[in-house]
């Protein structure tokens, strides 16, 4: 018989979540987790925390080798590179915008094309929230010292082969994509949400068509393969000619939503459950 599995999150997280109006700590309540104070030693689990570095995280779960993600589980899914690099080592093809390493102090590579997407392993956003086409080497360098500001002189800076994507509706600082975050539990695509739905109530594009939503499904299936983390958040978005392409992955138990229904369904097929989905315009079931 297999062991129950049990949810529980990081009280360290609390204000995290409400400095950015996040319900996730709320939506974790409704479904009985616990914090990880009430956790037993041989509890079996699983850990909702914070994107912290991979030594605070072995350290929260030392004491609990029947918590999921293991910290191995964890690690790969922190930072894009890793993120690629598995995908490379699991042999998985999935479209993805062409990418370039730029660690500091290195020249530029011979063989950069422009336009570029310009981020840090760890993050896409500058502050301000902030993105920017970038044109040319020297606009290259500008953008890459401004993250290296905020991110640390030494981050590894990736550029990526700029792509025109289909516009959901307009934020602060200029368009949203037709963003899809799919979650990936147990190496299956589960269920589908807006990435930007805390910005957009209303996005163009969306829900999107059956076939769209087989074409995710097959993608998402094929990004879970080269991980063994119980849950994975991975993004795709829909580009203007209709192609969708793979942006990022990350640890789910990290990852947001906007949309509770979307949310607690994860949370209980974590658990081996079934939970009714109110399926709409935002998010729904992939299965």
């Amino acid at each position: 018989m297999s062991p129950t599995i049990s949810l529980f999150y990081d009280e360290r997280d609390d204000k995290y979540h409400e400095n950015r109006g996040s319900k996730i700590l709320y939506w974790l309540d409704d479904l009985g987790a616990k914090p990880l104070s009430e956790c037993g030693h041989t509890e079996h689990g699983f850990l909702f925390t914070g994107a912290r570095p991979i030594e605070d995280y072995k350290e929260l779960v030392h004491n609990f080798p029947n918590l999921r993600d293991r910290p191995e589980e964890r690690l790969p899914l922190l930072q894009l590179d890793s993120v690629l690099d598995a995908l490379a080592a699991a042999r998985v093809t999935v479209p993805t915008p062409r990418t370039w390493r730029l660690p500091v102090d290195k020249p530029l590579p011979d063989n950069l094309t422009f336009p570029l997407f310009v981020r840090t392993t760890q993050s896409s956003w500058k502050a301000g929230g902030r993105i920017s086409r970038v044109k040319s080497a020297s606009e290259l360098e500008a953008e890459a010292a401004e993250l290296r500001r905020a991110f640390g002189w030494d981050a590894l800076i990736l550029a990526r082969a700029w792509h025109d994507f289909a516009e959901a509706g307009k934020g602060v600082y200029g368009p949203i994509p037709q963003e899809v975050r799919v979650w990936i539990v147990d190496q299956v695509p589960v269920v589908w949400s807006f990435h930007y739905a805390q910005v957009v109530k209303d996005p163009r594009g969306f829900p999107p068509h059956a076939t769209d939503l087989q074409t995710l499904t097959d993608l998402a299936r094929e990004v879970g393969r080269a991980f063994r983390s119980r849950l994975i958040a991975a993004d795709f978005a829909r580009q203007k000619n209709g192609d969708w392409l793979f942006i990022e992955a990350g640890p789910g138990s990290c990852a947001g939503t906007a949309h509770e229904s979307v949310f607690k369904a994860v949370a209980f097929r974590l658990c081996g459950k079934q939970f009714p989905l109110q399926a709409d315009s935002l998010g729904g079931i992939l299965e």
